[in-house]
């Protein structure tokens, strides 16, 4: 019996880490599964910094994820990841704008390949939402 409430608590940490991000990620349900602590962990953290305090809203903490994500991993194993971010910022009132406004400031420090890869993206997000009925 408690192998079965293990996972049931661990599956509820895996849907309550998907349920916040807006996205599933394989990854995070194995974590779930097999390291339930540290993914207790990362909820606590993003509460403190997504929930608790609230300087910037929702999507401002997006955008700094898109930005954050463009910078660091601008190559197509990270576009899934990418386009997530963007999909849920354009959810929440991002306008495309702002996000190439944003990306575009990233090109000083980043590198072209930074605006040209997270607009290329941000595109095809537009698109994936489009297509799901979703509208600017």
């Amino acid at each position: 019996m408690a192998k079965k409430d293990s996972n049931n608590k661990n599956n509820k940490l895996a849907k309550v880490f998907a349920e916040r991000r807006d996205h599933v990620y394989p990854a995070h349900q194995w974590l779930a599964e097999k390291f339930p602590e540290y993914i207790q962990i990362m909820l606590d953290l993003d509460f403190e910094i997504r929930q608790k305090t609230k300087i910037y809203d929702e999507k401002m903490h997006e955008l700094f994820h898109i930005i954050a994500l463009a910078v660091k991993g601008s190559n197509p194993h990270n576009q899934p990841h990418l386009k997530a971010h963007i999909k849920k910022g354009l959810k929440l009132g991002l306008k495309p704008e702002e996000i190439a406004e944003a990306l575009m400031v990233c090109v000083n420090p980043g590198g072209a390949m930074v605006l040209t890869y997270s607009v290329t993206c941000m595109l095809e997000a537009i698109e994936e939402l489009k297509e799901d009925g979703w509208q600017e």
